[in-house]
């Protein structure tokens, strides 16, 4: 059976999409929220749970989706994640119950945390250099339509038929992917690691790579950048709606501008990437823009003067630096540790869903309903933070590793020269 080659666009779309099943999953349920509550007699918190379900999910699977990718191949896990994804969103369609429905929303979150894990995974497996950060680049790129077109698409449902419509299309769209994955991709896995689910063994690896402080120190980055990002998205909705008065029609339209700017970003990173730029350089630049746009809307909230043609651009500026930073950073995680790729894409994804969920308390814990200060103040400090993590960790640790380099280059050509 002929399989998708790793170097065509459609391997990219395939892996974008499966990168793509979480903000999905999250952003369409979203104009059904209010529907759910009516349907099922409960109150609207009650039901925002499933947004938490689906989320604790997610970060927690991907903590076993990646010793059994080491163990038993990429193929096969993300098989069984994507079947499991969409059985668990057809149960989300007929749950009879919040408790059901919050149950399947668990089981639906742990089943696209799979995709996630996997996608890491295999980028590590099959590429290297430049091109992993290339590929890495296009994926985000992929990925960053759905949370343009996924609240739009989850109104869209809702006008037509009952809320259940939703999680029926997530299942639709989860079987089509099982599909794809069973007859598009082959396995990238070099050699299965037999002892990886060693219950020591999985914790001395996932110890090995909190311990590597390069590794860990871009998972920390990517970590703190999408905090800085998802503090934008649980706030959006209160900034333009609420406070600048738009529509929801128009609300949606700013959001997908905003999402385009991950898309610009990723572009960028990719272009760069192909033409052999250093990954300081888009990193860098998506580091210090991140922290200036966030800096400067932090500053217009404190001077009362929060309107949308000063907040778009820095809205825009600010998710343009995500695209740059996202694909080198999950580059920079995944490079020095190729043995143990699928537990170090895990690290990297969980660390990426926890930096989400605490910007997202965050900035609900702290709003006063009279300004944005919550939000523009978390992504303020998240992407300061992102900075800082660069700058302390990331930096010292790669001048380590090129010294250590040359001393072992300097070591091989002093034994040539003996040998001679």
């Amino acid at each position: 059976m002929r399989r998708l080659h790793p170097d065509t666009l459609a391997f990219t779309l395939l892996l974008g999409a499966l990168g793509a099943l979480p903000p999905l999953s999250i952003d369409m349920a979203l104009p059904a929220l209010g529907h759910i509550a009516a349907s099922l007699h409960r109150s609207i918190g009650d039901v925002t749970l499933t947004l938490s379900l689906f989320m604790a999910g997610f970060s927690s699977a991907q903590l076993l989706f990646g010793p059994l990718s080491d163990r038993y191949g990429r193929r096969p896990v993300l098989l069984a994640g994507c079947a499991l994804f969409a059985l668990a969103s057809l149960a989300c369609a007929v749950a009879p119950s919040l408790e059901s429905l919050l149950a399947a929303r668990f089981a639906e979150g742990c089943g696209a945390g799979a995709g996630m894990v996997m996608v890491f995974a295999m980028v590590r497996d099959l590429f290297d250099g430049h091109g992993a950060r290339t590929k890495l680049s296009y994926v985000n790129l992929v990925l960053g339509v759905a949370p343009m077109i996924a609240p739009t698409l989850g109104s869209w449902i809702l006008a037509l038929l009952p809320w259940p419509a939703i999680y029926a299309t997530l299942a639709v769209g989860g079987l089509i992917l099982t599909l794809a994955v069973w007859l598009g991709l082959a396995e990238s896995l070099p050699a299965p690691d037999t002892g990886a689910l060693d219950l020591g063994r999985v914790a001395g690896n996932y110890r090995r790579v909190l311990g590597h402080r390069l590794a860990f120190g871009y998972i920390l980055i990517n970590g703190l950048a999408f905090g800085c990002m998802f503090a934008y998205v649980s706030g959006s909705s209160f900034l333009m709606i609420q406070l600048l008065g738009l529509s929801a029609g128009h609300y949606a339209l700013t959001f997908a501008c905003t999402a385009l700017g991950i898309m610009a970003g990723a572009f960028i990173s990719g272009r760069l990437s192909q033409h052999h730029i250093a990954a300081t350089v888009p990193l860098g630049l998506g580091l210090g823009g991140a922290a200036l746009g966030s800096g400067l809307l932090a500053a217009l909230t404190l001077a009362g003067a929060p309107s949308l043609g000063l907040f778009l651009p820095l809205l825009v500026l600010t998710t343009l630096c995500y695209g740059l930073i996202a694909p080198n950073a999950a580059h920079g995680a995944l490079h020095p540790l190729p043995e143990i790729a699928g537990v170090a894409g895990a690290s990297l994804g969980f660390t990426q869903m926890a930096g989400g969920a605490l910007a997202s308390a965050l900035v609900a814990e702290l709003n006063d309903g009279r300004t944005i200060l919550s939000m523009t103040a978390t992504m303020t400090l998240f992407a300061v933070a992102a900075v800082l993590a660069y700058v302390l960790m990331v930096l010292p640790a790669e001048r380590r590793h090129e010294e250590a380099a040359a001393a072992e280059e300097r070591e091989m050509a002093l034994a040539g020269l003996e040998e001679g």
